[in-house]
């Protein structure tokens, strides 16, 4: 770790064992802008829907781009805060920052712009849960945006977003050889996905992983329609993503016909000859998620029609509470009724394309199923659930204790079958930026 205590987001970090606040990031970012104007510079690209500014960082040669191609040297572009309720990303900035500042001869062709938060509405919706060290505690301050609210995502289901036009005009001006996008499982393990060969990452990464204790996830339901290259790292193109993302509530038909995944903010980078790489940290980490030995097919299909039944079981019991709200209470007003929605949707859809009873449904992966698949899903089929209702306790009226009792039970039923055990930050906000390095390591200089 290279994170200096001598700024608000490194001490956060390194002295209390915590992500820093949005308020924290900007200043040390200001902090290190001040201190080393000849390589550091500051600037807001705009403002969000609630008038919030996104702020980019900029740290290695300030060489002008020639007119007539690109500038000497490799653009990176790291995003964080795509998705509200992941926070580790803030902390892998920080530490990338420093690390550019202390050994700017590791990549001296480098030049990092870090762009603090991609959704600070959303973020500060989720600030509830910044503090938290338990599964309780974290979900009881959740938030995560609607589909088409997700600056990220939403062009590829039709959304215009202010967030995702800056981050889409950043991507054209700068035109990164490399974007990295932080993001943060709650329970899980480590896993990347990258929209070109990502074979030169897979030694790095998983050294890293290995060196902080990271068990890596090679089942997550993320990735089942993805090729993948070695253990936790996988290759997506935009048709793996979209045949992922209609069995999610995520995308639609008419999505798809659109352009679909192709818009979305990951690939954009490919009209200028760029890649993504999406890296993927646990808070808790569980070790129940990377054993590759194949599951019988009878074994399988039990295992997901359980899955199916557990879902749709839930969604009766939500849906059951959100239909029986005042007449006044409109379910599209909120963010956090229409959040809501988006996790009742992803139940219903993920239910019939798990169950073997339903075969005009797609399946969740090519067989042989693994035991890593089936505890992928079984991680899915608890969080998307208790995602569901923490937001409703959160929308509904507080004097309505139903959401919370859920919410308490359910919760509990997904720390016993997973165990998960607090990843420190330094090694969350470490694993992402040795990750990021390594990345940007194997991008072909111009």
């Amino acid at each position: 770790m290279l994170t200096d205590t001598s700024t608000a987001a490194g001490r956060a970090i390194l002295l209390h064992d915590r992500y820093p606040t949005l308020d924290e990031l900007t200043a040390t970012a200001h902090h290190l802008a001040a201190r080393h104007p000849g390589r550091c510079r500051l600037r807001t690209l705009g403002t969000s829907r609630a008038g919030r500014p996104l702020q980019l960082l900029s740290i290695g040669p300030a060489d002008p781009r020639p007119a007539d191609g690109p500038r000497p040297g490799a653009d990176v572009l790291v995003v964080s805060g795509a998705h509200a309720d992941e926070f580790s990303g803030r902390a892998g900035l920080v530490e990338l920052a420093h690390r550019a500042l202390a050994r700017p001869a590791r990549h001296p062709a480098t030049t990092w712009h870090l762009l603090l938060c991609l959704d600070p509405d959303g973020a500060h919706l989720a600030g509830g849960g910044l503090l938290a060290r338990t599964l309780p505690a974290y979900f009881a301050g959740y938030y995560r945006p609607a589909a088409e609210e997700q600056p990220e995502w939403a062009p590829a289901i039709g959304g215009r977003l202010p967030e995702s036009r800056i981050l889409l005009d950043l991507i054209d001006e700068l035109r990164p050889a490399l974007q990295l996008s932080l993001h943060t499982a709650d329970v899980g393990g480590t896993f990347l996905q990258a929209t070109a060969d990502p074979t030169a990452l897979a030694a790095p990464f998983a050294r890293s992983a290995a060196a902080f204790g990271i068990p890596v996830e090679t089942g997550s339901f993320d990735t089942h329609r993805l090729p993948a290259v070695s253990p936790g790292v996988f290759l997506m193109e935009p048709e793996h993503i979209d045949t992922q993302e209609n069995t999610t509530g995520m995308l639609t038909d008419q999505d798809e016909a659109r352009g679909g995944a192709r818009a979305a903010t990951w690939f954009a980078p490919r009209r200028h000859g760029g890649r993504t790489v999406v890296v993927e940290v646990p808070a808790w980490t569980s070790h129940h998620l990377g054993d590759d030995a194949p599951v019988p097919a009878q074994d399988a299909d039990r295992h997901l029609r359980a899955a199916a039944d557990h879902l749709r079981e839930r969604g009766r019991q939500l849906t059951a509470l959100l239909t029986a709200l005042p007449p006044h209470e409109d379910p599209h007003d909120t963010p956090l009724l229409r959040a809501t929605r988006t996790q009742l949707t992803a139940l219903r859809q993920l239910a019939d394309a798990w169950d073997p009873r339903t075969p005009e449904g797609p399946r969740p992966a090519p067989p042989p199923l693994t035991r890593a698949h089936l505890a992928g899903i079984d991680l899915w089929a608890h969080r998307i659930p208790v995602r569901a209702a923490a937001l409703l306790r959160r929308a509904i009226p507080a004097q309505d204790p139903r959401p919370a009792a859920l919410l308490d039970t359910w919760c509990a039923h997904y720390r016993h079958r997973f165990r998960p055990t607090w990843l420190p930050v330094t090694r969350q906000a470490a694993h992402h930026a040795n990750t990021a390095e390594a990345a940007a390591a194997a991008v072909p200089l111009p």
